[in-house]
């Protein structure tokens, strides 16, 4: 799996695009919770460009974004229907303005972003850059992996918390949502009509959550 964005210990560096990894199962239900299969989407933490291009392909205007320069590099030379820029993710008006990329006039129509926040140290405010980049009305779609009571319970049963914590992974995960605090969050930011979805494994003990919502 590629890991996308580590802003707690810096860009993540793309050796080659790695494998479907996650986008395997959290593609589909993500696309089952797009409100629309037309206008601007913006891939916040494309790493190497994989699910950016299949936005495009899915017929999107397609944009990614990523803090790391290598896996936007790997993302130009092997996905060329997209379009891409290098970006802290905090302000994507003044690094796109600055490399001369002219983002959609008005603001994007979506946004996605695939396993992500769970890296971030102030996932808020990277939500909340994601809602000041949108259109009135723009929709996201972003996923992160699930922690809930089942869940939790299942792994310290099996001993597993070390294997999931990522303890020896450069860049591993950093922040554990639970439905209630991922709910919590976006509707501090803004958003409104919050809908969650399991994806991986079974009910319960689902690898990812995948939220839609929409700006209030």
């Amino acid at each position: 799996m590629s890991k996308i964005l580590v802003e707690a210990s810096g860009a993540y560096e793309f050796e080659d695009i790695g494998s479907a990894g996650h986008h395997a199962y959290n593609l589909p239900t993500a696309k089952s919770m797009f409100p629309t299969n037309t206008g601007s989407v913006l891939d916040v933490g494309c790493g190497a460009g994989q699910a950016t291009q299949w936005l495009h392909d899915q017929g999107f205007n397609a944009w990614g974004c990523d803090l790391s320069e290598s896996g936007i590099e790997l993302a130009r030379k092997h996905f060329k229907g997209p379009q891409y820029f290098v970006s802290d993710l905090t302000n994507f008006d003044k690094v796109s303005a600055e490399q001369g990329v002219e983002l959609p006039e008005g603001g994007f129509d979506g946004i996605l972003s695939l396993e992500v926040i769970e890296h971030l140290y102030d996932p808020e405010d990277v939500l909340r850059n994601c809602a000041k980049a949108l259109k009135p009305n723009g929709w996201i779609v972003l996923t992160t992996p699930y922690h809930g009571y089942v869940k939790n319970l299942t792994l310290a049963m099996f001993n597993k918390y070390d294997d999931h914590w990522m303890v020896e992974s450069p860049g591993g995960h950093i922040k554990f949502f639970s439905k209630k605090s991922l709910t919590e969050m976006m509707t501090r930011v803004g958003f409104v009509d919050i809908k969650i979805k399991g994806a991986g494994r079974g009910p319960l003990i689902w690898c990812s959550m995948v939220v839609s919502a929409r700006l209030g």
